[in-house]
């Protein structure tokens, strides 16, 4: 069967067909999408019914269900009023008769509560009690299906009133009439749970409490209830639906309001905590969860409220501690997370909510918080530790999957002993201390005790996280006792060890550099694992955090790190990533050298890498070897990472570059920069590159970046060599015009903008590079074919026009009218980084021509189709999102040219459908009027922009619109 979109009828019998074709394993995407087309379509009204004929397929009649829930949730507003009495007859007729799969009922009652929804308080002044009176006199000792479908009925509602689709005025009035039964409902629902023996009925009263719960009933009245569901918690098949009917209570945002009752109901709570301790002795973790589930609930969302308690009266800490402790226990878990428990992670947001709180509170009360809580932090801490040991057996057993999970919980791990820090601070460095202490001696006793050690040494490196954000100038005296440890830490025959005791080094780079004494002991831990291909990963990690936060201090030992990296590079156990990541520590080592003995020591690093650059990247007839390839891209980033660092013109991040130090040569004259020097002797082999791979846009980038590095890293002293590279960026760019070149070009424009003696060549240089990037945007498909190409271009204009305006003044080879349709038709684009580009460009454009007399006629001339664009994409044809960015343009033009936007407004509301065939002359008249008068108030004109753009689609009189005005979408 061949299915077209365009023109079918949708009727039962194709609408069958195509079903049944579905669910034979012959779907196809058409298939799917015919019958998504049929669920929304007008006719779903009328087949629904003839689908859900019980003589039909199973998966028919499931499918016809579903149709009519759907349209009734979705397509309410297809509905004539004077149909709604017909289909609630019809569908409550259904409902009652049908006796086909449980799966289909269920779709039939979501469609009954879509009605209920829909027409309560309309057309329908009570359904919850005319379905009361209507299914009650059915229902008798024998027969109970009339109940459990009246029960389920009653589930379905409030669920699907949390997932309906409404308007906040709607919903309001819906949840105001379904509370008004709340309490009839829920005596109605005690009394079937109290008189009821079958399970099954009384598991669904169960369900239908906990989905009506939401509404809120008052703690004050709710004793009975409470009584009820803990008593069917000691009904194995009634425990898990009542646990989660408790929990919904407790989690009730107005329950707060009522701090007695929640303590009056947390001590009918705590006795639970048996039932938990008994579960976790016999290992039956599973079991617990539904009872850890109610205790973390309640713990989650009344922590303020626990705080409090805890700090006013014995009897409020003695009951808030014995729930924390019960909590506590399935933190410790005592067994092997993920392969024998997973009820041990689900506290971890519980402990972060709490220490949130307890941080938050005034001195005096986080003191006491301090004093009550901080032992079960200190607990929890300990329990850490252990449940973050890895397996001594390596978990060679272990999946992929539980690899994975236990490699996050050893993150959540690392989290809570973030948080924990926070509370304890010394208290935790010196348990962490005494753990050291003793994970070493086991580990000197025996090595199979190395888990200990590595997860205690984790815990260490999640402890810098937390004091890497921390305002101390000058090092804790404990946390330089641990890194004194480093080095007597025995850790050389285990992978694991090692591997997280450079983790710590690296963690705590920024320390080290406040204790520079320790560097000679630890320096030669990471120098040693570089060459270790299980621990190369760590070693460069830790070896250029220390190079970058310890650069100083690091001078007696430059040489020993240079010498370790050589040797790590002709190891070749290094992957290509670690050997680009090493050039980061080289140059910031050579730059600590005399300057005359960097390029010596260089040269035997780098120098066979640019040989095999040579040899391959100037290579005839080998450009298509994907190998060769990587090999030439492996080189080129390897040198643009080592000129990010090398450098010899080093200054505070204060200090201008007038006052920039500089060594000396041997004669007493500034040294060059080894960048410089590489740079020159690289220009042609870099040349003969771009020429061999014209048509590689990957190395041609890479050629660019390293480019970019070397600008960025030499800055006015790259002046010989501008000429040169400038040439060689423009032939990469006509021959395949990259982002990075222009990154690149853009700094020789801020560098050299002012220059009079370089104004004719950038001038030259920018209308060549503008010509070239039209033609290759205007080549495309469409402009998403050069998204960031189009980014980088108009970014570097944004900054020319900003900073060098000369450049554009008087130069007759730029053609600014394409520059500015281009960037005029780049704003509908669909990405966002070029539309904001191009919209930073024109704002600029519109704001700078007032001062630069030459470029007035430019917008003048652009200024209308400007406009029009703008609010083409405001009426529809842009993403919502970049509504900010056309505010802008509007903001400029209102400010610089008035006079102008008055006119452009004017035509505006004389023409009609436009921007919008919504939006009325009015509303535009309204539009133009706040837009003319907020020429100060940049926040104003955005919600007047959002406002009049959700008009223009329509969506003005929803909720969901004022939601997104509210929220700045």
């Amino acid at each position: 069967m061949s299915l077209n979109l365009a023109g079918v009828n949708f009727t039962a019998e194709n609408v069958e067909h195509a079903v049944l074709q579905f669910y034979q394993s012959k779907a196809t995407q058409e298939t799917h999408q015919w019958l998504t087309v049929a669920q929304i379509s007008p006719q779903a009204w009328n087949f629904s019914w003839d689908l859900m004929q019980q003589n039909k397929a199973p998966e028919v009649q499931f499918f016809g269900a579903s149709c009519l829930a759907l349209k009734v949730s979705r397509g309410w507003n297809e509905l004539k009023l004077e149909e709604v009495p017909n289909l609630r007859k019809r569908l409550l007729d259904t409902v009652i008769a049908y006796t086909g799969p449980k799966i289909v009922l269920t779709r039939i009652c979501v469609a009954v509560s879509g009605l209920v929804i829909h027409s309560i308080g309309i057309t329908w002044e009570d359904p919850i009690k005319d379905l009361m009176n209507m299914f009650q006199p059915l229902i008798t000792a024998e027969n109970l299906r009339p109940l459990l479908l009246l029960l389920e009925l009653f589930t379905v509602i409030p669920e699907e009133f949390s997932t309906i689709l409404l308007s906040s005025q709607r919903k309001k009035e819906v949840r105001s009439n379904l509370s008004r039964n709340l309490k009839e409902m829920i005596q109605f629902l005690m009394q079937v749970l109290s008189q009821q023996n079958n399970s099954e009925v009384s598991r669904q009263a169960c369900k239908s409490i906990q989905a009506w719960v939401q509404f809120g009933v008052p703690l004050q009245e709710s004793e009975p209830l409470i009584e009820l569901l803990l008593a069917a918690t000691h009904d194995e098949e009634l425990a898990d639906v009542a646990f989660e009917s408790l929990s919904s209570m407790v989690t009730d945002p107005e329950t707060h309001k009522y701090p007695h009752h929640l303590m009056d109901l947390l001590k009918r709570l705590l006795p639970l905590d048996k039932i938990l301790y008994e579960y976790m002795n016999e290992g039956s973790y599973e079991c617990a969860v539904p009872i850890l589930s109610l205790f973390i609930s309640f713990g989650e969302s009344h922590s303020r409220l626990l705080i409090d308690w805890a700090t006013e009266s014995q009897e409020g800490r003695d009951c808030v501690l014995r729930m924390i402790s019960a909590i506590l226990a399935a933190s410790s878990c005592p067994a092997q997370f993920p392969t024998q428990e997973t009820i041990s992670e689900m506290p971890f947001g519980f402990w972060y909510i709490l220490q949130d709180d307890i941080i938050a509170c005034e001195p005096e009360q986080y003191q006491m918080c301090v004093a009550i809580f901080g032992p079960v932090y200190t607990a929890l801490v300990q329990t850490m530790l252990v449940k973050s040991m890895y397996d001594p057996k390596d978990n060679v057993a272990w999946t992929a999957d539980q690899r994975e999970s236990f490699r996050c919980y050893r993150t959540d791990v690392a989290d809570t002993i973030m948080y924990s820090f926070n509370i304890l601070r010394d208290g935790l460095l010196q348990t962490l201390l005494h753990n050291l202490d003793n994970s070493i001696r086991a580990c000197l006793a025996s090595e199979a005790a190395w888990p200990a050690l590595e997860s205690c040494l984790h815990a260490w490196y999640a402890v810098a996280e937390s004091l890497a954000d921390s305002e101390e100038e000058e090092p804790n005296p404990l946390l330089s006792l641990f890194l004194s440890k480093l080095p007597v830490i025995p850790f050389s025959k285990n992978i694991r060890v090692y591997s997280t005791v450079l983790d710590c080094i690296g963690g705590f780079s920024d320390w080290l550099a406040m204790a520079p004494q320790l560097l000679p002991h630890v320096t030669p831990i990471v120098t040693a694992a570089l060459a270790n291909q299980e621990l190369s990963l760590a070693a460069t990690m830790a070896l250029k955090d220390m190079s970058r936060d310890c650069n100083e201090s690091m001078q007696p030992y430059a040489g020993q790190v240079i010498e370790a990296i050589h040797h790590a590079i002709q190891s070749e156990n290094l992957q290509s990533n670690e050997i680009i990541r090493l050039m980061y520590p080289l140059g910031e080592m050579l730059s600590l050298m005399p300057s005359q003995e960097i390029l010596p020591r260089l040269e035997p690093i780098v120098a066979p890498h640019l040989q095999m650059l040579n040899t391959l990247g100037t290579a005839p007839n080998k450009q298509s070897d994907p190998q060769i390839r990587a090999k030439v891209i492996f080189v080129l980033k390897l040198m643009s990472t080592l000129f990010q660092t090398l450098n010899i013109s080093r200054r505070a991040d204060d200090q201008p570059e007038s006052e920039t130090s500089r060594p000396t040569d041997s004669h007493g004259e500034p040294a060059q920069q080894p960048v410089l020097v590489i740079v020159k002797q690289c220009l042609p082999l870099l040349h003969s590159i771009c020429d061999h791979n014209a048509n590689d846009p990957e190395i041609i980038n890479s050629v660019c970046m390293l480019l970019k590095q070397s600008v960025s890293t030499l800055q006015a002293d790259v002046r010989p060599l501008t000429q040169d590279v400038v040439n060689l960026t423009m032939a990469c760019y006509r021959v395949s015009p990259q982002p990075s070149a222009l990154d690149l070009v853009k700094q020789f424009f801020i560098l050299y903008g002012r220059d009079a003696d370089m104004e004719a060549p950038l001038k030259g240089l920018l209308s060549e590079l503008c010509a070239l990037t039209i033609r290759t945007i205007q080549s495309g498909a469409t402009m998403s074919d050069h998204t960031e190409l189009i980014d980088c271009f108009f970014a570097m204009l944004a900054q020319v026009l900003k900073k060098q305006v000369g450049l554009f003044v008087n130069n007759s080879e730029l053609d600014s009218n394409i520059l500015v349709q281009c960037a005029i038709h780049s704003l509908t684009m669909p990405e966002q980084h070029p539309v904001k580009s191009a919209a930073t460009f024109l704002t600029h454009l519109v704001t700078v021509s007032r001062e630069t007399e030459s470029l007035v006629p430019l917008v003048n001339v652009n200024g209308e189709n400007l406009f029009m664009q703008i609010m083409r994409c405001i009426g529809g044809e842009a993403n919502r999102t970049f509504l900010d960015y056309y505010t802008d343009i509007l903001l400029a033009l209102s400010k610089k040219y008035f006079d102008n936007l008055c006119n452009y407004l004017n035509t505006m509301v004389r023409t009609p459908n436009f921007p919008s065939e919504i939006c009325t002359k009015e509303q535009k008249e309204a539009f133009a009027r706040t837009v003319l008068r907020e020429r100060a108030n940049k926040r104003k004109l955005q919600e007047t922009v959002r406002e009049f753009a959700l008009i223009c689609r329509g969506l003005i009189t929803s909720e969901y619109a004022a939601q997104l005005i509210q929220l700045g979408l």
